[in-house]
């Protein structure tokens, strides 16, 4: 079974039609994405896809991805374009499939549609053409060079006008360094067997960074203010007088709003009974 694909705002039926006919299969026994991605996710999404609801809403942008993916067809000669590679790993297949590998530079591209809040990379990145990398090898295929070619969906000339740090085009280069093959498959060994025992029964809770923790922040506030005079990373041993100390608990961004498993995640609703005491107890 797959989750059922919702139409809650009425868009166009094309739309519709392109996400419900998404002819993704993937392959093996885990894709490289699911593979970086929280065991425990993976093995709820698994238990409980037939009861998941998506809507066509939140698949535009990875739609948008895969245009992009079809575009990269016209690449010329001395390249290969989308090709799905497969190897073995503790008793498990890994799939992986490449946007692009420049056979003469041994370069391999990956194409995303991101925003310009990861200019400066992504750790998932990172993993993700590491792991890449260590498929094409295994698949007699050489790379030296890794690169993500980042296309700004949220770019705003105006605000690259006013500041240098922000991307001066709507499109970025973003090289990705690179593992050695012996690190990358210690890390993809490790990763396999956590999901393995995940599948098993016996998932690891997901990680602050699985999902998307903000941390605490304190903010500095003058007394019946409403915005901060200044937001700190950590709680500050003097408050200045005139001020007052305001707690802000970190949030679990993808727990909140980006995880489709979480109504049936024992983590998540623990930490939601914890807010409800602290809410009730102030």
């Amino acid at each position: 079974m797959s989750p059922t694909i919702t139409n809650l705002h009425n868009l166009p039926e094309a739309l519709v039609a392109a996400v419900r006919n998404d002819p993704y299969t993937g392959g093996g026994d885990i894709s490289v994405t699911k593979l970086i991605d929280a065991p425990q996710r993976r093995a709820l999404w698994r238990q409980h896809q037939d009861a998941i609801e998506e809507d066509v809403s939140e698949r535009i942008w990875s739609l948008l991805g895969q245009a992009v993916h079809h575009i990269l067809e016209r690449a010329g000669t001395d390249t290969l374009v989308e090709q799905r590679l497969f190897a073995e790993m503790a008793g498990w297949t890994i799939s992986g499939q490449f946007d692009r590998l420049h056979l003469s530079s041994k370069t391999l591209s990956d194409y995303k549609v991101t925003t310009t809040y990861k200019a400066k990379g992504d750790d998932n990145w990172t993993r993700q053409l590491n792991i890449l990398r260590w498929l094409a090898f295994q698949n007699n295929l050489e790379v030296e060079r890794l690169e993500i070619v980042a296309i700004f969906r949220d770019f705003r000339r105006s605000e690259a006008e006013r500041n240098p740090d922000y991307p001066q085009q709507a499109v970025k280069v973003i090289e990705i360094p690179v593992w050695s093959l012996d690190e990358t498959a210690e890390y993809i060994r490790e990763r396999v067997l956590l999901h393995q025992a995940a599948q098993a029964g016996d998932p690891a809770p997901c990680t602050d960074e699985e999902r998307w923790y903000s941390g605490d922040k304190w903010a500095l506030m003058k007394p019946g203010g409403k915005r901060a005079l200044r937001v700190l990373e950590e709680k500050p041993d003097f408050v200045p007088e005139g001020t007052i100390l305001e707690h802000r608990p970190g949030r679990y961004r993808r727990c909140e709003q980006y995880c489709e498993v979480a109504p049936w995640c024992a983590q998540w609703q623990a930490d939601l009974t914890l807010q409800e005491t602290y809410a009730t107890d102030r």
